[in-house]
C-alpha cells in the first residue's frame, strides 16, 4: 500500500513554490490534504491543478497573526477528523543589510518564519499525542548552518527554528510523535522575488542561483522519501549543500570565497 495514501496531511505555503509542488506529489499519491496560505485565491488553484481535488480542502491563514494558532488547528482537525502529518513550510526570504532593514520588517521575518512556525505546532501536538500518532516537518533552510550578507533575520529565522525543533525532537523521544527539519537548498521558486527588502518592500526579481537551483517537483519527490525515513534532519538540494562541511571546516577560506 502506498504510504501517503488515505493519510490526512497538512500543509502550509501551499499556494506556490515548494508547498504547491508538495502538494501535487501528495495528491497523486492518493493522501487527503488540507492547503494553508494567505492567498485563498491561490489555494484554489493549486486544489485544482492537484491529481484528486476532491481529496483536498482549504484553509486560508496568515502566519504573522499566529495568535490565532489554536483556532487554526481546531479548524483544521475538524475537516478530516485528524491529522497525520503537518508540513509547517510557509515563510519569507529577506534581502537586506542590517543596518538598512527595519525592526518592523526584522519582527515580521522572525514571526512568521519562526513563532507561526512553532506556534502552529504547538498547537496542534496535544492532538496528536492524544491521538497517539502524528508527524510534523519544519521546512528550514541551508542558510541556517552559515551567515551571508543580507541575509541575517533570514538566517536567524532559521537557525533558530532548527535548533528548537532538534529541542523539541529531544523533548518527544518516549512518545510516538516523529519531528523533522528539511533544509533545502537552492530551489527553483519565487522565494527570492518575494523576499523583503529593508523598508518592508518586495525584492521583485530572481537570483541567478534560485533560476538555477533543484526544480521544486523534484525537490517535492525528495521531501516524500524524507518525510518516508523519519530522519531527524536531512538536506536537500545540489552543488550548494557542499556550502556546509566547507564553512564547518574552513570558515576563513569560506568567506574568503564568498565575498568574491
Amino acid at each position: 500500500m502506498e504510504h501517503f495514501s488515505g493519510k490526512t496531511i497538512w500543509i502550509t505555503g501551499a499556494s506556490s513554490g515548494i508547498g504547491e509542488a508538495t502538494a501535487k506529489a501528495l495528491s497523486q499519491k492518493g493522501a487527503q490534504l488540507i492547503l494553508s496560505a494567505r492567498r485563498e485565491e491561490e489555494l484554489k488553484r493549486v486544489k485544482q491543478s492537484c491529481a484528486q481535488p476532491e481529496k483536498i480542502k482549504i484553509l486560508p491563514l496568515d502566519l504573522e497573526k499566529h495568535e490565532q494558532a489554536e483556532s487554526w488547528v481546531s479548524d483544521a482537525w475538524l475537516l478530516f477528523r485528524g491529522i497525520d502529518l503537518l508540513i509547517n513550510n510557509g515563510g519569507i526570504g529577506q534581502y537586506s543589510l542590517a543596518l538598512e532593514t527595519t525592526p518592523e520588517v526584522e519582527e515580521k521575518i522572525m514571526a512568521i518564519n519562526f513563532f507561526g512556525n512553532i506556534k502552529l505546532s504547538k498547537a496542534l501536538l496535544p492532538k496528536m499525542l492524544e491521538a497517539g500518532k502524528g508527524q510534523i516537518i519544519a521546512i528550514g533552510s541551508i542558510a541556517a548552518n552559515f551567515g551571508q550578507a543580507k541575509l541575517a533575520a533570514y538566517s536567524a529565522s532559521k537557525a533558530a527554528l532548527k535548533l528548537y525543533y532538534e529541542s523539541l525532537k529531544e523533548e518527544l523521544h518516549n512518545t510516538p510523535i516523529v519531528v523533522q527539519v528539511v533544509s533545502p537548498g537552492f530551489i527553483n521558486t519565487d522565494v527570492t522575488i518575494n523576499s523583503l527588502k529593508g523598508d518592508g518592500s518586495k525584492m521583485n526579481k530572481n537570483s541567478k542561483a534560485q533560476e538555477n537551483g533543484m526544480p521544486a517537483a523534484v525537490f517535492a519527490e525528495k521531501l516524500l522519501h524524507a518525510i518516508k525515513n523519519k530522519k531527524f534532519h536531512t538536506y536537500i538540494g545540489k552543488k550548494e549543500l557542499l556550502a556546509v562541511p566547507f564553512h564547518t571546516v574552513w570558515p576563513g577560506l569560506f568567506y574568503k570565497m564568498l565575498r568574491n
